[in-house]
């Protein structure tokens, strides 16, 4: 009986199963924990750290896995994706009055043009704000501050996390049982970037340590000469 249970568990069939069970429970719980409107940012960090632990960690236990991102990163989720919603409504406001102008004034048509800049620090960051939430303890200002210098540094190439999120987004919408799929496909394709990016910075970090270490060191033999 054991080795007939092995023999199915082992086969390709059972894998492509378990593989695609898979992708529909993490996309799942990411979409049914983004219902509440205010818990899409710790959703989206969630999601994040799934694929990360399921993919690039080996885990077996991805609800797991979700539950725990979630409810460690909840707080600052709802309070990060709050910031950016009321930042990106006044951007919003502003745009539709440079283009209708506000109380019967009309507005000069060169602010029409003005008015898109301050979507630039949403762009120049949202890209690695939950991937940083999901993986690191930075606080809310070190997590934005971090992701606008990742991108920065990363420039152009995060604009692949926008073109995937809003191919994803498509998908979507016109075919909506794809939302069962897209999460996962399009975290997974964004992790190529993110994780690079990440791996590169931590890289530096560590050098840059290495080498304080080393100079301090220096120091204290110096001043016991």
């Amino acid at each position: 009986m054991k080795s007939s249970f092995d023999h199915i568990t082992n086969s390709r069939l059972y894998r492509i199963g378990d593989a695609i069970g898979n992708v529909v429970i993490i996309s799942a719980l990411f979409l049914v924990f983004c219902l509440p409107v205010v818990t899409i940012g710790a959703s989206l960090s969630a999601l994040y750290y799934t694929v990360y632990r399921k993919y690039i960690k080996k885990s077996d236990s991805p609800s797991k896995d979700f539950m725990h991102s979630l409810k460690t990163n909840l707080k600052n989720g709802i309070i990060i994706h709050l910031i950016y919603t009321v930042y990106c409504a006044l951007v919003g406001f502003n745009i539709y009055f440079a283009f209708n102008g506000f109380n019967g004034v009309k507005l000069p048509d060169w602010y029409m043009l003005v008015s898109f800049i301050p979507l630039l620090p949403v762009i120049f960051t949202l890209p690695f704000v939950y991937p940083l939430l999901a993986r690191f303890n930075n606080g809310i200002k070190g997590t934005i501050t971090n992701s606008l210098t990742l991108c920065m540094i990363n420039f152009p190439k995060f604009l692949l996390i926008w073109l995937i999120a809003a191919v994803a987004l498509a998908v979507s919408i016109v075919f909506p049982p794809a939302a069962l799929v897209t999460p996962l496909a399009a975290t997974y394709l964004c992790q190529m970037i993110t994780e690079k990016a990440i791996s590169a910075a931590v890289r530096v970090e560590k050098a840059r340590d290495e080498k304080e270490a080393e100079a301090n060191l220096t120091d204290d033999v110096d001043g016991e000469k």
